[in-house]
């Protein structure tokens, strides 16, 4: 299986090298060839897994390089995905069908978590809960920080209170007799759980050593079943009340 794997390595890197962007993998029933060229009547449709498990010095090799790869479903990805250019979404023009809208997603140092809305502050002040799923992908530990904007009215708003389950928000007390309650936008930012300490610079060398250690399968999976855990005991205290 271990030399099965090699090959695997070796030929797909050998694809790449030699035969460009046309090199393609074809996945069949009795086996794996690969060819170097795209012709749609040599097509194969492959149905069932290819798993490669390991790194280099792993019981078998996990390396499949390609210079393009098409993916018609989900992809699940248990660990880092690294990307050196940009993650984009596509979406078909609503009015002209020769075009499309590229929307790239926005990057930070940090693993963010987001929530956002509208609300209306009552005899001055807004109590807002945060959604459920918020608080449960949001860490305890990292600052969360909150951005207030009024709607129509130049009232000046601050923070009471802030926490990944909550936010109150007031007005300054003199625009409160001039303005009365307003309208406001709001926007709560936290880190996700368990990735409060993300390493920004690396060793560009170090990469993949560094993906590698961060996050494992089973790691995964105890956080889901964490959080579907404490979005479980968060119901029953809610009931309780």
């Amino acid at each position: 299986m271990k030399a099965q794997f090699q090959s695997i390595a070796v030929v797909v890197l050998a694809s790449c090298f030699f035969f460009g962007a046309h090199a393609q993998i074809n996945l069949l029933s009795n086996g794996i060839t690969f060819r170097t060229y795209d012709n749609a009547a040599n097509g194969t449709t492959h149905y069932g897994d290819l798993n490669l498990s390991g790194g280099s010095t792993g019981a078998s090799w996990g390396w499949l390089t390609s210079q393009a790869v098409r993916c018609y479903g989900w992809m699940d990805v248990y660990g880092n995905l690294n990307v050196y250019g940009t993650k984009n979404f596509i979406q078909p023009h609503p009015t002209d069908t020769t075009k499309v809208i590229k929307y790239v997603a926005v990057e930070s140092g940090e693993a963010l978590t987001l929530v956002r809305g509208l609300a209306k502050t009552v005899n001055g002040v807004a109590a807002i809960t945060l959604p459920e799923h918020f608080a449960l992908v949001t860490s305890d530990s990292a600052p969360i920080t909150v951005i207030a904007t009024p709607e129509k009215d130049p009232a000046i708003l601050f923070v009471k209170e802030k926490s990944k389950t909550n936010i109150v928000v007031a007005i300054k007390s003199s625009d409160f007799y001039e303005f009365g309650d307003i309208d406001f936008s709001y926007q709560v930012t936290g880190v996700r759980d368990g990735f409060e300490n993300e390493d920004v610079i690396l060793d560009a060398d170090k990469v993949n050593e560094h993906n590698e250690q961060t996050v494992t399968k089973n790691v995964v999976k105890d956080r889901i079943s964490a959080s579907a855990q404490k979005a479980k005991l968060m119901r029953q205290l809610k009931n309780s009340k």
